[in-house]
């Protein structure tokens, strides 16, 4: 059956998509079977007084996507996502200025397959792998990360099968022009991430194992290998553990999470131990890379310590954790609470501060969502000489925002 007509912007975009290149199309007229249209705008002002001896500072950040998803057949559809992330006042002048600098092509991909078999996406998207340690697209952020490249999927009985193949930085392009396209090759490796992930669920809980090589983009060259398992029956468990090497370089991380309900929410206690160099001067690299993971979520909402290993200057991370969770009418609350230590001991001592961050929301009608936060760290002198941020002292440090989500259709 024909399409129906859409008007808006979600059919100038599936107009965009089904309708390029103008060659083909007026060759073969393409059958859009149905076109659904996405939309997100989202809302979030900070006070943000987390650098020490530094002013106070206040910002509103703004992200609007705006995308659909066209079927063309049972087996092949295509997504297109736009955004504009930005902070607002960042415009050289309110009158004048019409650029477009951060207006780009967030997701755009051709997926090939059908819903239960193989399903291959072709195309710039996002990836999340397991819980996003390895791999995220990191959505709290303005602009969020995306990766250009091919993932493919398909079942094997009760489990889940991924490879992927993703370019994280293009460094030796054809040229664009001239008798020889290819006289820049070699001048400058490309880097590239790849790598295989299963999911197997069982009765006793879900193993995901991912094994990922990542070639002169996040580190020179190196390879992780990542296995997960967790279970949510009487206690709420999990275990995980890496092991990254590859050229001159041998490191690891460790986590441990154990939780129950508690009444209708929730308390866990979490400990995640990731790798410093104990010897800087040494030719063998021994902090983990966290490589594209989605840090904020782990290791404290002010994000001091999110990219491993550079964040602690190759000492690693010791982090206990203790997380509650309660509703509380409309709201749920929540408490989490992050001693944080480096892995290798510097100038003979590990801790580094104690970070408390308290969060609320509340669905304020259906695609809505409305959150609160308010966060505070208190550092030792060792974060002095380790975290940038405490550079100019060791006063406590606080953080807070406001965010409205809202989510169409």
């Amino acid at each position: 059956m024909p399409a129906t007509v859409r008007r808006g912007p979600a059919a100038l975009l599936a107009a965009l998509v089904v309708l390029a290149p103008g060659g083909l199309a007026a060759q073969t007229p393409i059958h859009v079977r149905s076109v659904r249209p996405e939309g997100e705008l989202r809302l979030r002002g900070e006070w943000d007084g987390r650098t020490a001896a530094t002013g106070d500072d206040q910002a509103v950040l703004s992200r609007i996507r705006l995308g659909a998803l066209a079927d063309l057949e049972p087996w092949l559809r295509v997504v297109v996502q736009l955004q504009d992330a930005r902070a607002w006042g960042t415009e050289a002048n309110t009158l004048t200025d019409a650029s477009a600098d951060q207006f780009d092509l967030h997701q755009g991909y051709v997926e090939l397959g059908r819903p239960g078999r193989l399903v291959a996406r072709l195309g710039r998207q996002e990836v999340a792998l397991a819980d996003e340690r390895l791999v995220g697209p990191v959505g709290w952020t303005n602009t969020g990360r995306a990766f250009d490249g091919a993932v493919v999927t398909v079942p094997a009985g009760r489990a889940t099968l991924t490879a992927l193949w993703l370019t994280v930085a293009e460094r030796d392009a054809l040229l664009p022009t001239g008798l020889d396209p290819q006289r820049n090759e070699g001048a400058a490796a490309d880097g590239w991430l790849s790598g295989l992930a299963a999911t197997v669920p069982g009765a006793w809980g879900t193993l995901e194992a991912t094994l990922l090589h990542d070639r002169r983009a996040a580190t020179d060259e190196s390879w992780t290998g990542h296995l997960r398992m967790h279970g949510t029956h009487e206690l709420r468990w999990e275990a995980a553990g890496a092991y990254q090497f590859g050229s001159r370089r041998r490191a690891y991380l460790l986590s441990g999470r154990l939780g129950t309900a508690l009444g209708r929410g929730s308390v866990a206690a979490q400990v995640d131990l990731l790798s410093g160099d104990g010897d800087p001067g040494d030719r063998t690299r021994r902090a983990f890379h966290s490589l594209y993971m989605t840090g904020h979520k782990f290791y404290g909402f002010m994000d001091y310590v999110v990219a491993l290993p550079s964040a602690t200057a190759d000492a690693g991370l010791l982090d206990a954790m203790l997380r509650a969770a309660v509703p509380a009418g409309r709201w749920d609350l929540r408490a989490d609470l992050h001693h944080l230590r480096t892995a290798a001991r510097r100038a003979g001592r590990r801790a580094l501060g104690t970070e408390l961050d308290l969060t609320a929301g509340r669905a304020l009608a259906p695609g809505t969502r409305l959150e609160l936060g308010v966060s505070a760290f208190v550092p030792t002198d060792l974060a002095t000489s380790v975290l940038p941020a405490f550079g100019g002292g060791n006063a406590t440090t606080y953080w807070g925002y406001t965010m409205l989500t809202v989510r169409f259709p």
